[in-house]
């Protein structure tokens, strides 16, 4: 009996059955209320459930439960922590009036929970796609905007072509050893070096297509064509979710397969670059954020490729301060209720509230990496992993596009501080009687979130401990 209840309560268990009840009954109920609810419960089931020995439980079983599908350690356990931490943070700033938009949050996060546990291609797979076909949904929810159509067959299209790339690449691998489970694929393909060479280039081929698919949902350069179309077609709240979850679900399994360094480290430079630059004649907020974030995945890529333990602590750390910008600005921005998304929309909002313009200054003061805020601390841990490393050089490239980013967003603080509203935005805010929408939800959310942005600098020895227990297991 205790085993029965000991496997009902495992957390992806757990919210499958929830998102199932709310499936068949959500007409009836409060979607948002339940999830909200049911997320904290799984947030707790993942720190103490005793498939967890994060906190040094006896130890339950999983690959037993999965039948070698899935696994856990404390990598697992801190990302799955961030995921629900995100996920709980997206439905609180939700502005979406439907009934299913939260359960459809609901499974993403359900997905991204299991792609982080899963250990074996297949089960990669399946939990991927369920991730994706839930995002299709989520993108093109603004059917009668031509942007929200374009945005949702853009992002359809090249998932599917990511996908494809993803199974062709398990079918080499599978092909070279036989095997399904990543490590068995691992010893496999060292067994096989020695004897066949054409045999070797076939699993690096699809080492290589793997990685590229996962670079796909990263939204890394040159794979990032649909990233600045779907966030601008997409609600912002959607949008929000884009820009975290399936990113920390992506980069955590990115790790856990050992990719191609040549490739991400490729990439990583590219996507720097790329990010850095692109972003500099942008007129919209949310094209913004997707060079931002396109940008941003470029330091996390670079702490990968080093593959030093120094490396991926901080690719995690940049990570986790990464989540805490994102929520903190697109709360700011949903609480602003801006008509057209524009960066002039933000003029005049130090005179408007003064409290959210400092807020917002600083929130993207420290996404630029500006001291003492979280931003440079975390960019200053990828950048002393990449000189230890030896990556002079890449890190000088770095340096460089760190300043260049930081033009624009001095350039949205010079708007916010010191330029007025557009006579047409302002006669339009008179004749709509739109006040911004700042209610008690997003008001937590951006207290928590820029508390940590403020002083997460001056005491990182929790978030250090944290991400060194985590990083530790992987090895």
């Amino acid at each position: 009996m205790f085993e029965i209840y000991n496997i009902i309560l495992y957390p992806e268990i757990l919210l499958s059955i929830i998102i199932l009840g709310l499936v068949i009954y959500g007409i009836k109920l409060s979607t948002f209320k339940v999830s909200i609810s049911f997320l904290f419960i799984v947030g707790v089931l993942v720190c103490f459930h005793p498939s967890n020995n994060i906190f040094n439980i006896q130890a339950f079983d999983a690959l037993q439960l999965s039948n070698g599908l899935l696994s856990i350690n404390n990598w697992m356990v801190i990302i799955k922590l961030i995921i629900i931490i995100g996920s709980i943070s997206i439905l609180l700033i939700s502005s979406l009036e439907d009934k299913t938009s939260p359960v459809l949050i609901l499974i993403v996060t359900l997905s991204s929970l299991l792609l982080v546990s899963s250990i074996n291609w297949l089960s990669l797979y399946l939990t991927l796609e369920l991730q994706t076909l839930s995002l299709f949904i989520l993108v093109a929810l603004k059917r009668d905007s031509a942007y929200g159509t374009e945005a949702g067959l853009k992002f359809f299209v090249l998932g599917a072509l990511s996908s494809g790339l993803f199974l062709f690449g398990c079918a080499l691998l599978y092909g070279l050893t036989g095997e399904t489970s990543i490590q068995g694929i691992s010893q496999g393909a060292n067994i096989i070096n020695y004897e066949e060479n054409l045999l070797l280039l076939s699993g690096e081929v699809g080492k290589i297509f793997i990685t590229i698919s996962l670079l796909f949902k990263l939204s890394a350069a040159p794979f990032h064509m649909w990233a600045p179309d779907v966030y601008e077609g997409a609600p912002v709240t959607i949008t929000a979710l884009l820009a975290t979850i399936p990113k920390i679900a992506g980069f955590a399994i990115l790790v856990q397969i050992g990719p191609i360094v040549n490739v991400i480290l490729i990439c990583a430079v590219l996507s720097i670059i790329y990010g850095s630059i692109g972003a500099l004649n942008q007129t919209k907020i949310m094209r913004l954020f997707a060079y931002s974030g396109i940008s941003h995945i470029g330091f996390i890529l670079f702490g990968i490729a080093i593959g030093s333990f120094e490396g991926l602590q901080a690719s995690l750390i940049y990570m986790i301060i990464y989540i805490l910008m994102s929520i903190c600005s697109f709360s700011i921005i949903l609480s602003l209720n801006l008509y057209k998304g524009l960066l002039v929309e933000l003029g005049g909002l130090s005179r408007d509230n003064p409290v959210l313009s400092i807020t917002l200054t600083l929130t993207f003061l420290s996404i630029a990496g500006i001291p003492p805020l979280a931003g440079f601390f975390s960019k200053w841990l990828i950048l002393l992993s990449g000189i230890s490393a030896g990556y002079y050089l890449i890190s000088l490239i770095i340096v460089i596009c760190s300043v260049i980013a930081g033009v624009y967003y001095v350039r949205i603080v010079k708007i916010i501080k010191f330029q007025t509203g557009y006579p047409l935005l302002i006669w339009q805010k008179v004749l709509n009687k739109r006040k911004d929408q700042l209610d008690f939800k997003k008001s937590l959310l951006i207290g928590v979130s820029f508390f940590f942005i403020l002083f997460l600098m001056i005491y990182p020895n929790f978030l250090l401990q944290l991400t060194y227990d985590a990083t530790i297991s992987i090895y």
